[in-house]
Order: C-alpha cells, then structure tokens, then sequence
C-alpha cells in the first residue's frame, strides 16, 4: 500500500511540474498523459504483485493450520481461507505446485 501512494505521489508531482512549463498545451497533454499511462501501468503491476502475495500468505497460513500445502488455489475458497482467487494479470495465469507451495504467474 505504502508503494502504491508513493508512486501516485510522483504522478501527481509529475502533472504538477508538466503543468508549470511554458510548453504548448498540447505537448503538455501529449506528456502527461503518456507518464500517467506509465504510471497506470506500474499500478496494476503492483495490484497484480500484492494479490500474488496475498495468495502466498494465506497458502503458508493453510500449511501452518494443517501441515500440508493445500491441494488447490480453489482450495482455500472452499475451505473459507480466501473469498475468492483474484484475477491473474491479463494472458496469464496462475502456476501452482502443491507439493512445496510455490505460486507464480505464467502466460
């Protein structure tokens, strides 16, 4: 969370430094919105990051309480450790292994 307000602390930084040049608008806008397209960029991919450690979290938490890696993400839904699996970064998907609890994306 801290990460996410630093880097929408710098986006608004950078519309603010955009914004007192003497450049044409237009240029104005064309860089603005390229930095806060980046910026959107870099957001989801932290989204995606804390989902991704969220789900490492509440797997460790699910060996903890029953000795064993769960035998699937759909698992902890089933068994009230998660609500739902959030959504993978678009074209990818998760890749789980059970036998040592190893979660990643892969496409």
């Amino acid at each position: 969370m801290k990460k996410t307000f630093i880097i929408l602390s710098l986006f608004c930084l950078c519309l603010f430094i955009s914004g007192c040049s003497k450049k044409p608008a237009g240029e104005i806008g064309e860089k603005a919105k390229e930095t806060g397209e980046k910026v959107f960029q870099k957001l989801r991919g932290t989204a995606h990051q804390d989902n991704l450690m969220y789900l490492k979290n509440k797997i460790n938490t699910y060996k903890r309480q029953n000795g064993r890696y769960p035998d699937s993400l759909q698992q902890l839904v089933n068994e009230g450790f998660i609500d739902r699996i959030p959504e993978p970064p678009a074209g990818m998907q998760y890749q789980y292994d059970p036998s040592t609890g190893k979660l990643s994306f892969k496409q």
